[in-house]
């Protein structure tokens, strides 16, 4: 009720407006002089209005300027004013395809964050790869100072190598003992003993083995590289620097496919499913369209939300994408390839109610008719029942007007050719045997 007493008062305002524009331009003189001087006074231009020559307040000329009140209806009150009908322009109802879409805000995320850590205590001798660089799964991206390491590493090496030929001599001794035993030409007591000398070797070349193996692990730990393929977004250690074991390094990010997660209202969310095509934009990219589709829908809905999270998908070949970006994405839910669709500035509601304005060419007067609207896309929406196509609707200059109010058509030629409502008037047929009109005025 507010909101309709507040257009009550501006409506109100206009009229007034427009009864101190016409007094003030026409000066009390005759219809015919009237008209043309607010014509003159409104603008050098036909059909255009010099706001600020208008005699009104000055918060009223800001409101026209800005577009809270339409300057169709300004022209539609100046005319009425005047004592002309209200200006329209009309368009055919039509039938298209139109779409629904699902529109959410998100973050762009990468689809793999890998902080990568020193496994041992070092210092730093040498850093490969800096922030930003892409690399592949393998690559080095830093190496630690493996001095001492080589060191214990070769020792070890050496140790194992004994190891392996006291193992082999032992072997050895085993044989011949166990072939000595077989013609009694040794005791019991000296095949036991060379036994046992073999398995003391095999056990301290097991334990060589193991100490090698550690110590090579350990060598391979100063080559700090990259665990997944993808860009180098954190470096977090300096050349010189004595880095432990546990401590984070550097951060890669693999980037393809980077995620949009969106959270979806748990009303709108029964329309989704896996797979689904979606569209992402960002300002910053000057709007550049990405393609996507569903990767993931949580299952559970968020309590204090209401929401459910919802995963996108996307392969970014151009590589502007980057995560942290926020974006705008676009789920197609719904497609109807012939509908009914209309303009929505031709739509007015009231009262829960949504009406238009149909053209009737014999009357030259619109009438009122209650709709049902459907899906919207962009400037367009659906009309369920009430309007068929090719129907000449009222598109412009809808503010104001009523039922059975006759008005004037301004740009309409549509289907059907001359005389179509606002089109070229059907030329009148001249008597046969006339002389043609040759455009120059017979002399007096």
């Amino acid at each position: 009720m507010r909101k309709y007493g507040k257009m009550k008062v501006i409506s109100a305002a206009l009229i007034s407006m427009v009864m101190a524009v016409s007094f003030t331009a026409c000066g009390g003189s005759g219809g015919e002089g009237k008209s043309k001087e607010i014509k003159e006074d409104n603008g050098k231009k036909d059909g255009e209005i010099d706001v600020d020559k208008l005699d009104i307040p000055d918060r009223m000329k800001e409101a026209i300027k800005s577009g809270r009140i339409p300057m169709e209806r300004v022209k539609q009150f100046l005319e009425m004013r005047n004592g002309n009908n209200p200006v329209v322009k009309l368009e055919r109802v039509k039938r298209q395809p139109i779409n629904a879409f699902l529109v959410l805000n998100g973050t762009v995320e990468p689809e793999r964050k890998v902080e990568v850590y020193s496994r041992l205590s070092a210092y730093v001798k040498k850093i490969v790869r800096e922030e930003g660089a892409l690399v592949e799964k393998g690559d080095t991206l830093a190496l630690l100072d493996d001095t001492e390491i080589r060191i214990l590493h070769r020792q070890a090496q050496l140790q194992l190598q004994q190891a392996k030929l006291t193992l082999e001599d032992e072997s050895a001794n085993l044989e011949r003992s166990k072939e000595l035993k077989k013609t009694e030409m040794i005791s019991d007591q000296d095949y036991q003993l060379s036994e046992s000398n073999y398995n003391k070797a095999k056990l301290d070349f097991q334990n060589k083995q193991e100490n090698f193996k550690d110590l090579e692990l350990q060598l391979s730990y100063t080559n700090i590289s990259a665990p997944v393929d993808g860009y180098v977004t954190e470096r977090m250690t300096e050349v010189g620097s004595r880095v432990n074991a546990n401590q984070q390094l550097f951060t890669v990010e693999d980037f393809s496919p980077l995620l949009v997660k969106v959270y979806v209202p748990s009303s709108d969310v029964v329309n989704l499913e896996d797979g689904m095509e979606a569209e992402i934009n960002s300002d910053v990219l000057n709007g550049m369209i990405f393609k996507g589709k569903i990767k993931i829908i949580n299952p559970r809905i968020d309590v204090q939300s209401g929401t459910v999270k919802v995963t996108i998908e996307v392969f970014d070949k151009t590589k502007k994408l980057k995560p942290g970006m926020f974006v705008e994405t676009k789920i197609l839910i719904r497609n109807k390839p012939d509908a009914v669709v209309i303009p929505k500035k031709a739509v007015s509601y009231r009262e829960n109610e949504a009406y238009v304005f149909i053209f009737d060419r014999k009357t030259m007067a619109v009438s009122k008719r209650t709709v049902e609207t459907g899906i919207s896309e962009g400037d367009n929406i659906e009309i369920t029942s009430g309007l068929e196509e090719g129907e000449p609707l009222v598109t412009v200059g809808v503010e104001g007007l009523k039922d059975k109010m006759k008005v004037s058509v301004q740009g309409f030629g549509g289907p059907g050719g001359p005389g179509g409502p606002g089109g070229d008037r059907p030329r009148r047929e001249k008597p046969s045997g006339s002389k043609p009109d040759t455009g120059k005025k017979a002399s007096s």
